[in-house]
């Protein structure tokens, strides 16, 4: 059974999600030691940019139809950019490994914790339970698709076996992206714009008949994660500095650091500035 990675890479003109790309590949490759492959609607632009990548194959695909979206660079600083992150649903049709980690360009490892899921003999692995490094933060958003709902989960790191199982799983996602509207009625959704998590948490409620099941098994560990109101500041070996969203006080932050934790760095325009080899602000 082949083994690998797999993440997108769709820039729009505020983000290099190509730069985040290789920099989340090379941590894949040194912690989990398996190939990464990349998939991008501009293979011109990696090769020309970026010609030393690391990449095992580059899978080239046109851009579904973006969305708009505020991004966030601490909470006194956002731009209204492009978003296009709507191919996730064709990961089972484009992955050329046999088991697959599937995760976010932003998604920076810091342990190889991700290789016991890598070793397990299940279907699909996902995370469900997450950690918000600020502390204070509501959390509810992740923790039910709204207040009376089912369980949330995370598009943002899966791992997934190609059986037919997984294979009508990701035919489901697609349905309920094609018919947003029906589905965002129907389990009470206030967010206009489609959400890969929202998806895949309505496709596991259907795989699971609608009851507590288990078919999505949750990954070891659970997802940290930094929103992009919080800073990146620095990254070294597998220690990350940030300044997390001070509580009752805009613009204003406290000092939090980790030591060998998988973090989510929602704010990529930080990421983006330490892989550049500045301090984060």
């Amino acid at each position: 059974m082949t083994t690998g990675a797999l993440i997108f890479a769709h820039n729009n003109a505020g983000i290099d999600y190509t730069k985040l790309a290789i920099f989340s590949a090379n941590r894949v490759i040194e912690y989990l030691d398996i190939p990464v492959t990349l998939v991008t609607d501009n293979k011109r632009y990696l090769e020309n940019t970026y010609p030393d990548h690391p990449f095992d194959q580059v899978i080239e695909i046109s851009a579904e139809q973006s969305m708009d979206k505020l991004f966030y660079d601490g909470t006194l600083s956002y731009k209204k950019l492009e978003w296009k992150n709507l191919s996730r649903n064709k990961v089972y049709e484009l992955t050329p490994y046999d088991k697959t980690l599937v995760l976010d360009s932003d998604y920076i490892l810091n342990s190889d914790l991700l290789k016991v899921g890598l070793e397990r003999d299940v279907p699909f692995q996902i995370y469900k339970d997450s950690v918000d490094l600020a502390g204070w933060r509501d959390i509810t958003e992740f923790q039910r698709i709204n207040s009376y709902s089912i369980p949330f989960y995370w598009a943002t790191v899966f791992i997934f076996e190609k059986n037919f199982l997984t294979q009508a799983f990701f035919d489901l996602v697609f349905y309920i992206k094609s018919n947003w509207l029906y589905f965002r009625t129907l389990y009470g959704i206030d967010a206009p714009n489609f959400r890969n998590d929202y998806a895949f948490s309505i496709a596991i409620n259907i795989m699971n008949n609608k009851m507590p099941g288990d078919f999505a098994i949750e990954l070891p560990g659970k997802m940290n994660y930094i929103k992009d109101r919080d800073i990146l500041l620095k990254i070294v070996d597998s220690k990350m500095q940030f300044l997390v969203e001070k509580e009752n006080h805009i613009g204003e932050y406290i000092a939090v650091k980790t030591s060998g934790l998988d973090v989510h760095v929602m704010n990529k325009s930080s990421l983006t500035r330490v892989i550049d080899g500045g301090i984060g602000v």
